[in-house]
């Protein structure tokens, strides 16, 4: 049964089995203390979690760490990936804790958290950066963390709350107390600040941080060099400003790069919900216009699926999904990223897109976006 004490949802370990106990005991070879604590932590929460455990979330946080990290055997040990080899795109929730709980048993907790903090580098690149450095506020850039943070990290709870005089970005987990949950909060955490003191560069000082870690803990250490004001053994995980904050305009905000992130965090969240049939044919979709220069026709997907235009209509009418909606979709988030490329013309995105015409593609970009192609490509070189 789930306890709830200082805002923190937290597991009945008493009816949870040590689960996976012969794996643990070699995560950490020649190791002659118990089981990795972090393991443990996470092997408990995939039990708790049942089911939802095996949905896939897209490899964002845990796909840099591997890199920055240079692939290690260790580092998928105990889930279904290959040793010594760079994540694929998505991967079970499951698979996806026990790599974090991997890092952490093997002490490579500290180093990534200073590195998160020490140099601008954010994970999952592709979709936060746009956002970044292109939301028109404040308050746009942390309500697409929110979302990215909800679609990319969900055994995470991250809230924004406002009051008349200040916000707080409060971050909590089903996780018990311990290094799993401190690595995964503070990590959050830093991607949380980096939005926050983008926009209020000259008064971070004013910014509050609370850790429920303690001083004493290694992982804190970059946290405190900060020019902020931290508290530690706090009892939530949380960043607060000004409520005055939210509104600062970005002035090198970029329409057509912010409409690419929000476009790319839609496209997120939707393959959180969506069958594996639903992400082959988006994947088609893609490489169709990406090496053809056209968008696919109904039956030749149905071809690749093996399975008639009428079955394949049916599979995904069953899912409230229709074929032109997926390739809308796609079109309309490649066209979001291509705008912002000036050395590719207007006329070749139409055709990438695989429009006939350029009159065809404006009537379908203005649908989208609320402008003309011509218009967007004027406001980013601008």
């Amino acid at each position: 049964m789930d306890r709830y004490e200082n805002n923190h949802c937290e597991i009945d370990l008493g009816r949870v089995e040590h689960v996976g106990a012969e794996h643990c005991a070699d995560v950490v070879p020649g190791a002659s203390a118990p089981a990795p604590s972090a393991l443990n932590d996470a092997l408990k929460l995939i039990e708790y979690l049942g089911p939802d455990a095996q949905r896939t979330i897209a490899t964002a946080a845990t796909a840099q760490f591997g890199d920055w990290l240079g692939w290690p055997a260790w580092l998928t040990r105990g889930t279904a990936l290959p040793p010594g080899e760079p994540l694929p795109g998505r991967v079970t929730l499951a698979d996806d804790l026990i790599i974090i709980a991997n890092i952490v048993d093997q002490g490579e907790a500290n180093p990534i958290i200073a590195r998160l903090f020490g140099e601008f580098k954010i994970p999952g690149a592709p979709i936060t950066v746009p956002a970044l450095y292109n939301a028109p506020t404040l308050q746009d850039a942390l309500d697409f963390f929110l979302r990215a943070a909800a679609s990319g990290t969900p055994f995470l709870k991250i809230e924004l709350h406002k009051d008349q005089d200040r916000f707080s970005i409060i971050v909590d987990s089903r996780l018990s107390p311990g290094p799993l949950r401190d690595f995964c909060a503070i990590a959050i955490m830093s991607t949380a600040y980096r939005f926050v003191s983008f926009f209020i560069t000259s008064d971070t000082a004013d910014i509050a941080i609370e850790l429920e870690a303690t001083e004493d803990s290694a992982m804190v250490a970059p946290v405190l060099r900060l020019p902020s004001r931290i508290a530690c053994g706090a009892p939530r995980y949380a960043i607060h400003g000004s409520t005055a904050w939210l509104p600062i305009k970005n002035v090198r905000s970029d329409s057509a790069f912010w409409n690419f992130a929000l476009e790319r965090i839609a496209a997120a969240e939707r393959e959180g919900t969506r069958s594996d049939i639903a992400r082959r044919i988006r994947t088609a979709i893609c490489a169709a216009m990406e090496i053809d220069g056209r968008v696919p026709r109904l039956k030749q997907i149905a071809a690749l699926e093996g399975v008639s235009e009428r079955t394949l209509e049916r599979t995904l009418a069953a899912q409230g999904i229709k074929f032109h909606q997926l390739v809308e979709e796609e079109r309309r988030m490649k066209a979001a990223e291509l705008i912002g490329n000036s050395t590719v013309s207007l006329t070749e995105i139409a055709r990438l897109l695989g429009f006939t015409d350029m009159s065809s593609f404006g009537r379908s970009y203005r649908q989208w976006f609320g402008i003309t192609p011509g218009q967007a490509r004027s406001r980013r070189n601008a």
